[in-house]
């Protein structure tokens, strides 16, 4: 055997384990990666699915269920942290913003993602679009700050999150 033959062998074997580690790394399905190539946000899409072992068997339909799911987490740990901020309040504006934060994301709570999951339920994804009510949350509490928001960052993870959601749940309506 000759030097190239010995190298090339060694870059095939090379290509092999570095294909290996790449599908366990992102073990997300092939209909996972087409269904989060259709929304706004395919990187989070693609984490969010990969973060959830039920995506490993689960198909384009059960995406919806992870997705709602994970926004969920997201809308209620978002309202958690904004109670938590508002027992250390004392100026009444902040108290008065911050609330109005709390009541959008307790809307989305207690009406909106629960009318999501009973329309997925009942395969009625047109309705299942009132996802588009959570993805609006997130935007009125900005609003409260005019322009100078301390939850920027944390309103846009739970709009981007909310808005792949949606986005998935009009690409599975589609199928």
């Amino acid at each position: 055997m000759n030097n190239f033959t010995k190298l090339f062998a060694i870059f095939l074997v090379f290509i092999q384990i570095a294909f290996s580690q790449a599908i366990q790394s992102n073990p997300v399905s092939i209909a996972a990666q087409q269904l989060c190539k259709k929304t706004h946000y395919q990187a989070l899409c693609i984490s969010t699915l990969n973060l959830d072992p039920r995506s490993k068997t689960s198909n384009v339909q059960e995406f919806a269920w992870i997705a709602v799911d994970a926004t969920t987490k997201k809308v209620k740990e978002m309202q958690q942290y904004l109670i938590s901020v508002l027992r250390k309040i004392s100026l009444r504006e902040d108290f008065e913003r911050y609330g109005t934060c709390i009541e959008e994301y307790g809307a989305a709570i207690d009406r909106f993602l629960p009318a999501v999951v009973a329309a997925l339920k009942a395969k009625n994804y047109s309705e299942a679009i009132q996802m588009n009510e959570v993805v609006s949350k997130p935007g009125y509490c900005e609003d409260q700050f005019a322009g100078n928001s301390p939850l920027t960052g944390r309103n846009k993870a739970v709009h981007d999150i909310a808005d792949m959601t949606t986005d998935i749940i009009k690409a599975i309506s589609t199928n």
